[in-house]
């Protein structure tokens, strides 16, 4: 019989978790590392805006905004660092693999709705020439309130549970087990990977837009525009250039899901948890902050 103590033996006798208590420390480190250093440099990055007046800016609020959800991210992904060498048996875990998770669920959909509101303030600008900066407060209480509500819905069927290296909606019925949990299944498309794969979507849709309409309006002015378009086009300019350096933001953050959404589709079709892929998937998702932060 193995010892409980040897850090390559499996986490028990037939699990659908693969890892041994080695690996899984590792992937630990994988995500809680980066998240730590993530968490840093956007702690660096708000420091900057208040000495520099930037808050004063509605553009520059906007990029706050995303840097602020990339340090709850950050500091979310790090959190999964208390899980070291997990033993759901101890009760110190079971409810620490319940808060984490739920820090991450509700992290990732905060970071993800200033996503999507930016997205659709900067289309409704370059598209439409609608500034909707109005609409402010709106998108700080979606923003918030939204992944609350949200988060809390893995509660009601008790599916925050290890998931792998750290803790997240489950689909089994514990660490090692054969059963599977029908609401985990559920909640796992449709409180993440089903709206990731949306709004991917419309991303990649919006922002060629966004690319095609500015191209046309660079290149295609015809000479009768010119002239009505001239008093407004001026402060136009201005916008666009305060508005547009704000696309990175959007593209850093759907790029890094690529990752996440690769390693899921590869344990649903083929059955197993690759490991490789779930080191990538740790440290690209919360290395998220470090480039919010530089940009």
């Amino acid at each position: 019989m193995d010892s409980p103590d040897d850090a390559s033996a499996p986490m028990g006798n037939h699990c659908n978790n693969t890892f041994s208590l080695h690996e899984r420390n590792r992937l630990l480190l994988g995500m809680g590392v980066p998240g730590l250093c993530s968490a840093l440099c956007c702690i660096v990055a708000l420091a900057m805006v208040v000495p520099l007046r930037l808050y004063k800016l509605f553009v520059y609020r906007l990029a706050t905004y995303q840097v602020l959800g990339s340090l709850f991210q950050a500091f979310s992904m790090s959190a999964v660092l208390m899980l070291w060498n997990f033993n759901e048996n101890l009760v110190y875990y079971r409810v620490t693999c319940k808060v984490t998770a739920f820090l991450l669920q509700y992290s990732i959909w905060v970071k993800m709705m200033f996503t999507i509101q930016l997205t659709f303030h900067l289309f409704c600008y370059v598209v439409f020439f609608k500034n909707f900066k109005h609409l402010e407060k709106l998108y700080i209480t979606l923003s918030v309130a939204f992944p609350l509500l949200l988060a809390c819905v893995p509660f009601t069927n008790d599916t925050y549970r290890i998931a792998g290296a750290w803790c997240y909606i489950s689909s089994w019925e514990s660490d090692c087990s054969t059963v599977k949990v029908e609401a985990g299944i559920i909640e796992e498309f449709v409180l993440y990977y089903g709206p990731v794969t949306l709004f991917l979507g419309l991303n990649v849709v919006a922002i060629f837009i966004m690319i095609v309409v500015l191209l046309y309006r660079a290149h295609k002015y015809r000479s009768s525009d010119r002239e009505s378009l001239l008093a407004g086009r001026d402060k136009r300019k201005e916008v666009l250039k305060q508005l547009l350096p704000l696309i990175v933001y959007p593209i850093i953050y759907f790029t890094f899901l690529l990752f996440p959404l690769a390693n899921r589709i590869s344990v649903a079709a083929s059955k197993t948890t690759n490991y490789n892929l779930m080191m990538v998937h740790g440290v690209t998702i919360s290395s998220l902050g470090f480039f919010a932060g530089l940009a």
